[in-house]
């Protein structure tokens, strides 16, 4: 059967050329278009305009440094509690180790936890970023999600501003894009109840930005959330970037059903997963980024998603890193990929592979900590 051309990409298409924001209407229009050429060719094009040829990777250290949570979200395969025989929560010098364990030539260090009483906490955290800063000058500190620091905040009881500003006189960086799900209230009171909701989320990176801290976005989908509710969250963090930017890149999250009490939602598709890619580049026109994070979707749709307005292949993790979020979900991606794969697959699929870091400064692919402060490259648009 052919799939004729989309009527309503027609008037969507047009609306680009006038340089036009896109609607709700025209979100859910993108996530249900049967004719994948077309907005194939509209991503695509939105792509080039931000990024021209590249496709960028980062060298980087993905740790989870604990998986105690006590958010009770329905998605997750990830939590524990502390009585669990398979709970992990590691000690400052574990992480710091960790980090260390295969040389110091990585650009970004990616860690991740979960809302564990003992370990998230201030008197944990800022010592060991600071040890962080001074052994690996190089490095961008990659930390937290919103969840994460809503739960110090609370914690300790201070402002989500105070916190944001002791969190960067340690050497934060960027703040990680997940627990933002999808910012429905409706969906959040039935998938993550306990977690902040999606308007302090929004709050925490907007504050975060005014302190000089760079964040990612996320969408987690696939499960009981409408395609109404995914195009609504586009348009609230397209909002949010133009109260406070900072936002460096969107990532789509697929949900993933193994082990958790959403299996029933069942894996995304395919095509499922390209319909989003290329409505997030739509949509977020403020963004200049657009994560295919091969963890997730697997290192084939992402080749795929270059195609459909994704600009970002994510991060090589250390050949000893073990994503456990993802990983206790099902995926079968593996755990890492070398930086020379990451370059010969982006090359194949048609682009310039380009080394980054974690606010996309540029550094050319054989730098190594030892050659001095890093020169940054200048990469033509």
């Amino acid at each position: 059967m052919v799939v004729k051309c989309d009527p309503a990409l027609e008037a969507i298409e047009a609306k680009l050329e006038r340089g036009e924001s896109l609607s709700q209407a025209d979100g859910v229009a993108l996530l249900r278009t049967p004719d994948l050429h077309t907005l194939g060719r509209l991503a695509l094009a939105a792509k080039r305009r931000k990024s021209g040829d590249n496709v960028y990777y980062v060298l980087n250290r993905y740790i989870n440094s604990t998986n105690v949570c006590y958010a009770d979200c329905q998605f997750c395969s990830f939590s524990r509690s502390e009585k669990d025989a398979d709970a992990v929560r590691m000690s400052g010098d574990d992480v710091f180790a960790k980090a260390l364990e295969t040389g110091s030539n990585f650009n970004q260090l990616h860690i991740v936890g979960g809302h564990d009483p003992r370990q998230l906490s201030l008197d944990y955290w800022l010592p060991l970023m600071r040890r962080f800063k001074d052994a690996l000058p190089h490095v961008q500190l990659s930390l937290f999600t919103a969840a994460e620091i809503d739960y110090l905040a609370r914690r300790h009881r201070l402002s989500y501003d105070v916190i944001l500003g002791r969190l960067r006189e340690a050497g934060l960086d960027n703040i990680n894009g997940g627990g933002a799900e999808v910012f429905s209230e409706r969906y959040r009171k039935i998938v993550c109840p306990k977690k902040v909701d999606g308007a302090h989320w929004l709050e925490i990176h907007e504050v975060a930005h005014r302190h000089g801290i760079a964040s990612n976005a996320t969408m987690l989908y696939g499960t009981v959330e409408t395609l109404e509710e995914r195009a609504e969250h586009f348009v609230l963090l397209r909002e949010s970037q133009q109260r406070s930017p900072g936002y460096n890149a969107f990532i789509p999250l697929a949900f993933h059903p193994d082990g958790n009490a959403l299996n029933d939602c069942g894996p995304t598709s395919g095509l499922d997963d390209l319909r989003m890619f290329a409505t997030a580049r739509l949509m977020l026109d403020n963004f200049d980024h657009i994560k295919a994070y091969w963890m997730i979707q697997g290192l084939k749709i992402c080749q795929v998603a270059l195609h459909f307005g994704a600009d970002d292949m994510d991060g090589t993790h250390g050949s000893t890193d073990e994503e456990r979020i993802y990983h206790s979900a099902g995926t079968d991606s593996g755990q890492y990929v070398d930086d020379r794969e990451f370059r010969r697959l982006i090359t194949a699929s048609g682009f310039v592979p380009v080394r980054r870091n974690s606010t996309y400064d540029v550094f050319a692919a054989d730098w190594k900590p030892e050659d001095g402060m890093p020169q940054r490259v200048a990469v033509a648009v």
